[in-house]
This record gives structure tokens, C-alpha cells and sequence, in this order.
């Protein structure tokens, strides 16, 4: 993986110098007889995100797609989730789609992935779509979902659906870990103390 060291040096503005090292990657994996696959490809994809270059992952996608390796929904998730947690959300997104667009259908944890990108981006509004979403599609959320959904609501200081969400959480027969119960109660409990005393409380 020579050539790979030389790219991680190249800077994110020399595309074209960075696509030649990508060729030049591809040749000397040939000249040792190592065929590139899926996790190859994760891997690359993985790293070339991390170092800003999303136009080489999207080319390598495409490469992918023109050596038969057709990605699947593991492959994706592993991207968007990658991408959320390093809070890239947007581009996460963009893949998201791109793979429904491909004919690869999401799970219950594709979904995961970007909901907990959304939230830790504050960006509950589209969390809670994405919830609304999944489930019009046949995905039961889980445990993960439900979890995601109210620590989102909660420092969105959105209780009343926070509530509502704990309630269908339960008729789902799961149960809130005691630290997000208890944050939610607290901050329940700290509305209706500032209602009464004239004050103004916050948190998260």
C-alpha cells in the first residue's frame, strides 16, 4: 500500500494528483495479483472520506459498480455511519439516497446510522422525518431508534413528544435505560419548577 501513503500526503486540493495515485494503486494491487472486493473498496472509501476527498469515494463507487462488485446495505451503512460520526451528516445523507436510488433498500440500522447523525448535528426535525419515514416503510424502529429519537427530543427541549415517543416505546415492549428516563424526568420535572417560579431553565 505504498501508493496509499503517498496519497495521504497529497493535499485535498490536488484532485487530479490524487486520482493518478489512485490508478497508480489500483495497477501495482494488479501486479501482485490482489483483485480488489468489497471490503477493498470500504476501506479506501473510508479513508479517502476521512482525508475530505468525497469526489474520489463517489469514483470508486462507480468503479465498483463497473467491476461487478455491486455494494450492499452493509457496505452502505458502514459508510453512513462512518460519515455521521465524524459528523459529516450531508454526505451521509447523499449516500443514503444514492443507495435507494441503486435498488439497495435500507434497514432498521441504515436508519440508525442517520438518525443518530441528524440528532448529533441538532438536526432533530430530520431525525424524527426519517423516523416517521422508516416506519411508513414497513421498518419496525428498535430499542437503538427509540433511544436516539428521545435523547434528540429532550435536548430539543421537545418533552411532550419525547413523552410520546417513551409511550410508544413501551407499547413496543422496550424499555428507556435509566439515564435517558431519568434526564427526561428531570427535565420534565425543571419546566414545571421554572412554570412555577417564573424561571427560565436549560440544558443540553
Amino acid at each position: 500500500m505504498g501508493w496509499l501513503m503517498v496519497f495521504l500526503i497529497i493535499p485535498s486540493s490536488k484532485h487530479f494528483a490524487r486520482m493518478v495515485i489512485l490508478e497508480r494503486l489500483f495497477e501495482d494491487m494488479g501486479r501482485k495479483g490482489i483483485a480488489p472486493d468489497v471490503v477493498t473498496f470500504t476501506t479506501l472509501i473510508k479513508i479517502f472520506l476521512n482525508k475530505g476527498s468525497s469526489g474520489i469515494a463517489k469514483t470508486l463507487l462507480d468503479r465498483m459498480s463497473g467491476m461487478g462488485l455491486l455494494p450492499d446495505c452493509i457496505f452502505y451503512t458502514t459508510i453512513i455511519d462512518h460519515l455521521c460520526k465524524r459528523g459529516k451528516v450531508e454526505t451521509a445523507y447523499s449516500i443514503f439516497n444514492d443507495m435507494i436510488i441503486q435498488g439497495v433498500g435500507p434497514d432498521v440500522i441504515s436508519y440508525n446510522a442517520l438518525i443518530n447523525g441528524f440528532c448529533k448535528s441538532k438536526r432533530v426535525t430530520e431525525a424524527i422525518h426519517l423516523y416517521e419515514e422508516m416506519q411508513s416503510k414497513g421498518f419496525s424502529p428498535d430499542e437503538t431508534t427509540f433511544k436516539l429519537i428521545i435523547g434528540g427530543l429532550i435536548c430539543e427541549k421537545k418533552l411532550s413528544e419525547a413523552c410520546q415517543v417513551w409511550d410508544q416505546m413501551t407499547e413496543k415492549g422496550f424499555a428507556l435505560d435509566r439515564a435517558v428516563s431519568e434526564t427526561l424526568i428531570n427535565a420534565i420535572h425543571s419546566i414545571d419548577y421554572a412554570r412555577t417560579w417564573g424561571i427560565s431553565r436549560y440544558w443540553c
